[in-house]
């Protein structure tokens, strides 16, 4: 049997109507062709459903959060959120307009320049033409003191990013899953994220972060500056977010789940072919 790992449709971005047709078309014939599914969430479990002229095999099994492996004691995040300072926000994806790093650099013009840290990681080589013609106009609206742009890091780096922030951001258009989410709830990060794809599957709205309708950048305004000013706040969420992303399965555990699954899946085509090859008299 042929079974496929999906973790993002195309089709559930936002794209011009001929090119969303163009998408669902392609996914469409590439999915038919498959026996069974693994899916990193249940919103792209049911994306795939959807697209199905009929039902088959499927599962979630969700990406483990422990890729860093990270060590921070709940005094650490209590430090972290009461010390003085500005707001260290902390955006991790590539350079590309549906991850939404435009969305929060204009945000970031309604706060006080003095009241917030920015931190950048990301592939800018991905998208060049957005980073040139939207990012790099929205950069120069802002103090520049105050942005530090570090490119593609190592995971020791990224490690040491998340452990000196307040928050992690990115109001992505869309979200298969969203592993930063999770790996920034490790390190006791409380998450901003949208309300659209499966972010609502890590992110308890007011519980351990925010999501928050793409590209609403009034709201996305107001929940920093929020965070900012109310540091027990972003203390309570920073804790429930570790509670979060410890109760998460692990990779090992993720993967045993799927061996079970494709057990039972090549038993039934087995059986399905002995059937099938049976003689008749």
């Amino acid at each position: 049997p042929i079974v496929s790992v999906v973790r993002h449709l195309r089709s559930d971005e936002r794209h011009s109507p001929w090119l969303q047709s163009l998408y669902r078309t392609v996914e469409q014939h590439c999915l038919a062709s498959v026996d069974a599914f693994i899916a990193n969430s249940r919103t792209t479990r049911i994306s795939v459903e959807n697209l199905l002229p009929d039902q088959r095999p499927t599962m979630v099994a969700y990406p483990g959060g422990d890729r860093l492996l990270p060590d921070i004691s709940q005094h650490t995040i209590v430090a972290r959120a009461q010390k003085p300072g500005p707001l260290r926000i902390l955006f991790v994806g590539n350079l590309i307009r549906r991850k939404g790093l435009h969305t929060l650099l204009a945000a970031l013009e309604y706060l006080p320049a003095r009241s917030w840290q920015l931190d950048i990681v990301g592939d800018p080589e991905v998208d060049p033409t957005y980073v040139r013609r939207t990012l790099q106009p929205a950069l120069r609206r802002l103090d520049q003191k105050h942005i530090s742009r570090h490119g593609v890091v190592s995971n020791w780096t990224l490690s040491a990013l998340y452990a000196k922030s307040h928050v992690l951001v990115m109001p992505s258009e869309y979200e298969g899953f969203g592993i930063v989410y999770l790996e920034a709830m490790g390190f006791g990060l409380p998450v901003i994220g949208s309300t659209a794809g499966a972010a609502s599957e890590i992110i308890t709205h007011g519980k351990n972060g925010f999501r928050l309708p793409p590209h609403n950048v009034l709201a996305l305004a107001k929940h920093l500056f929020l965070l900012n000013e109310d540091r027990r706040l972003l203390l309570r969420l920073g804790l429930a977010a570790q509670k979060r992303y410890q109760a998460h399965p692990t990779w090992d555990e993720s993967m045993e789940s799927v061996r079970g699954f494709l057990l039972e899946v090549a038993s039934q085509n087995h059986a399905l072919q002995r059937q099938t090859n049976k003689p008749t008299n």
